[in-house]
């Protein structure tokens, strides 16, 4: 059961105007990079860490039915649009967290051959850094099934607009360049758009980088690729691919599922990707999500154990990923907020810090330490008591 009570404070996601803190623990020699500010309202950046995989012909949607967390039977090839899914391993732990999109063959989809294919298939969005071993990984369950595996070369968009409210069901318009799908995986996500060519100059608002898009992502608490969702040992409850409507739990068997439904239905999830916020040892507790572009601050490396400052014993985290004052940790809920599980309830008090350490640079006697501070995002508890009444109304 989840309570408000700290909930509220993600409504201060933004630059704080006054009362701003100076944030640095860098030690380093060399002065830390600029950071970027904050995206834009209204904009779209091309998201250049992610690759496409081509997937086609006769079997190619019963061979992802089987092995991907949704159901593909939900989708077809008319509506062009996409959706948020994942592949598992064996043991229920995710290996890729990916966008598949439905295509057929008026896209003009060509094969290594030069021939475009006459039978539908999918384009799979996935970190590029593990594009490769996506592809090995389909290949070894292909069998005698009849599709083709290739890479493919599109352009990957991210847009949003902070003024409008998208629905997640919905596709893109068909007067819009390229095509794609909502991002469902959190509000305010905007939408995934893929082209053959540069569309730049159609797309609405202006053009941010890489790391705009991926500070705009933290804030929201959405974790995506190996880094954040860490192949073979991240769980997809724990990552909250659940929550991003990455999951069909009422789909039929796949590679993984035995552990997934287990834990929806009978499991408690004790620990989440949640954002988290660092400030120095001196400093007061944040009371709400800040982004600061300038912290000019040294992240530990990732990932590192968070520990409560005045007590010893099991971690009660592990940070991932940072960008300046900000990032994405796995979080026990019980432990550093004030979300309740069990009839036992939390044990987290308002009084209770938590932090990071690690070795100094050989100059320095002192370790390094900062301190994290973790927030629940609203829209987890906005899908927790969505799930609850779809649960309720399940015959």
């Amino acid at each position: 059961m989840f309570s408000r009570a700290s909930r509220s404070h993600l409504a201060g996601i933004c630059l704080s105007a006054t009362n701003r803190r100076s944030f640095s623990f860098s030690s380093s020699a060399s002065a830390a990079s600029v950071l970027p500010s904050l995206a834009p309202p209204t904009g779209f950046a091309r998201l250049t860490d992610r690759a496409l995989i081509l997937l086609y012909g006769r079997d190619a949607a019963h061979y992802l039915q089987g092995l991907t967390t949704a159901n593909i039977k939900d989708f077809t090839f008319d509506s062009l649009g996409g959706f948020y899914t994942a592949f598992l391993n064996a043991q229920g732990r995710v290996l890729h967290d990916v966008f598949v999109y439905p295509i057929d063959h008026a896209l003009g989809l060509k094969g290594k051959d030069g021939i475009t294919s006459d039978k539908p298939g999918f384009l799979i969005d996935v970190d590029k850094a593990h594009a490769e071993i996506l592809r090995s990984h389909l290949k070894r369950y292909r069998l005698r099934a009849r599709i083709a595996i290739e890479p493919a070369d599109f352009h990957i968009w991210a847009t949003w607009d902070d003024a409008i409210a998208v629905d997640s069901k919905s596709n893109i318009a068909p007067s819009a360049p390229g095509f794609g799908c909502v991002d469902p995986r959190a509000p305010g996500m905007g939408r995934r758009i893929l082209s053959v060519a540069n569309i730049s100059q159609a797309l609405p608002g202006e053009e941010t980088s890489l790391e705009h898009y991926d500070i705009r992502r933290i804030l929201k608490g959405v974790p995506q690729g190996h880094r954040e969702i860490v192949s073979g040992e991240a769980l997809p409850h724990e990552s909250n691919i659940d929550y991003m409507s990455g999951i069909d739990f009422r789909k039929g068997c796949y590679v993984g599922q035995e552990l997934t439904i287990r834990t929806h239905h009978t499991g408690v999830v004790r620990k989440r990707i949640l954002p988290v916020q660092l400030y120095k040892p001196n400093e007061k507790p944040p009371d709400s999500l800040q982004y600061e572009p300038s912290s000019n601050s040294t992240l530990p490396d990732a990932p590192r154990n968070i520990a409560r400052v005045d007590t010893r014993g099991r971690s009660a985290g592990k940070f991932l990923r940072g960008v300046g004052n900000i990032g994405l940790a796995l979080c026990r809920l019980e432990t550093m907020t004030d979300v309740k599980l069990t009839e036992e309830g939390s044990q987290w008090r308002p009084e209770h810090e938590f932090k990071m350490s690690w070795p100094a640079e050989e100059h320095q006697a002192n370790e390094k330490e900062v301190k994290v501070k973790a927030f629940v995002p609203d829209w987890h508890m906005n899908r927790v008591s969505l799930r609850s009444r779809h649960q309720q109304q399940s015959p």
